[in-house]
């Protein structure tokens, strides 16, 4: 039996009538002008024909409905619609109905440890930014997001206990690294979030489940990202940049967070341009949404970091722009209230921001000032912020040796040792290669140095 006649009987729709019915009155049926016969119903449960791309989503969707938990296109026709996971889930999709397809195939390749492994090895895809910038900025508002499928009905409570879910993975993050409750956010949006989505909503509910689920794919694609799997976490945040944008006025900025987060990716992938074409399309968000001083604060600094990397290159012109912008960062943070912030740029406090001054500086070559920013930014940032004090232990480390101390460089570095052994993160390792990079070769201090690296990182991801 077949993929499709077996999930169907499983379905207990009894007649093909009543399952063609079922799929033409889904919601993305209507969105994607699907319409099915019970002749065709008839044809593909036998195999003898295979429906296209957009009727099979449909199939998809509602045999997901029915049974309550979560399908995919690979479940039921495993050879025909293997999908092509270097396209899976890049584009920006106009349909919201399609974005929830997309999302539950994203996320059962990722449960699918096969497939996963090819969706992990991707690289960041430049030209994918352009057209979500596009589809973000230009496409049309979803003027209703509520839909009705043969699911139970998503309350308001199920959205809260995600949102809780995920501050509590998100603190771990902070606290522990990306790799180490990366696959746990994965199979809870796989296994709890995905089928919701898929399920029945009124329109408020459908707002606050998609801001929540957008939060939470953010949260998977930044932790794709601290575990340098760039490509994954494009994907991740282009799908949350759709689904905020569904949302409305519940992501209160969270588009810009996201975008954010992709020009902070496109910096690190080296596309200095695109990087500061994000940073600039989060200001439109702050313009267009009842965004928060800390989100303004936030898209000024991406940009200030953007144009520190510009600079870096050989634009000289874009060193003013960074200060700029840092001084806009400045200004917008010293407007808020903490108490007003959203949960998700709760960490974007003064710490935070003068960490970002001093990177900033210290790319456009004015380390003296940047030193006094990088000492704020530890005395302030707290403990169960592990990693981020670690970034800002090496930046202070790296200036000390752009000023040529060596021994108080090495002095910090050390400091941040016994901290990195613990933190399940690429980036840490990365960041630790990169500053031994900086250091003069054969002294002894050095030499010793390296082989206390080697000592912590042992096994660490």
């Amino acid at each position: 039996m077949i993929g499709l006649a077996r999930l169907y009987a499983k379905a207990g729709f009894g007649k093909h009538e009543s399952f063609a019915a079922a799929v033409n009155s889904h919601p993305l049926a209507r969105e994607s002008g699907v319409s099915v016969s019970r002749v065709s119903i008839g044809r593909y449960l036998s195999g003898t024909t295979v429906p296209d791309l957009a009727v099979a989503r449909v199939i998809v969707a509602v045999l997901a409905a029915r049974l309550g938990r979560p399908v995919t296109l690979n479940d039921v026709w495993p050879v025909a619609f293997a999908p092509a996971v270097s396209d899976l889930a890049l584009r920006y999709e106009r349909s919201l109905p399609v974005t929830v397809e997309c999302v539950a195939e994203l996320l059962a390749c990722e449960v699918d440890h096969a497939r996963a492994h090819a969706l992990a090895a991707l690289d960041f895809a430049p030209p994918a930014v352009s057209e979500a910038i596009t589809g973000w900025r230009y496409g049309l508002v979803d003027s209703a997001t509520g839909r009705q499928t043969e699911s139970r009905e998503v309350t308001h409570r199920q959205v809260a206990q995600i949102r809780e879910t995920c501050a509590w993975f998100s603190g771990l993050d902070h606290a522990r690294g990306g790799g180490l409750v990366r696959s746990a956010v994965t199979t809870y949006l796989h296994d709890h979030v995905a089928p919701l989505l898929r399920g029945s909503y009124t329109d408020a509910v459908g707002r606050s489940l998609f801001a929540v689920a957008a939060e939470m794919l953010q949260l998977a694609g930044w932790m794709a990202y601290d575990l340098e799997r760039h490509g994954l976490a494009q994907r991740y945040y282009i799908q949350a940049l759709r689904l905020a944008k569904a949302s409305g006025v519940e992501s209160r900025g969270f588009d810009a967070f996201v975008l954010v987060r992709l020009s902070q990716q496109a910096l690190n992938r080296d596309h200095a341009d695109e990087a500061l074409y994000l940073a600039r399309a989060a200001h439109d968000d702050v313009a267009l949404s009842a965004t928060t001083p800390a989100v303004r604060a936030l898209a000024y600094a991406a940009e200030a970091r953007a144009c520190a990397r510009l600079y870096e290159k050989g634009d000289t012109h874009a060193a003013t722009a960074c200060r700029q912008a840092l001084l806009a960062a400045q200004r917008e943070l010293d407007t808020g209230d903490p108490g007003g912030e959203p949960a998700w740029i709760g960490y974007f406090d003064p710490p935070e921001l003068a960490a970002e001054v001093a990177h900033s500086l210290v790319v456009i070559g004015d380390t003296t000032a940047a030193l006094p920013h990088l000492d704020a930014a530890l005395t302030g940032k707290s403990t169960d912020r592990a990693r981020d004090r670690l970034f800002c232990q090496l930046n202070l480390a790296a200036a000390h040796l752009k000023t040529g101390d060596l021994d108080a460089a090495l002095a910090v570095a050390e400091q941040a040792l016994p901290t990195a052994g613990t933190i399940a993160s690429t980036r840490v390792r990365s960041r630790f290669r990169s500053f031994r990079r900086s250091l003069p070769d054969k002294e002894p201090h050095v030499v010793a140095f390296d082989e206390r690296v080697h000592d912590e990182l042992a096994g660490v991801a």
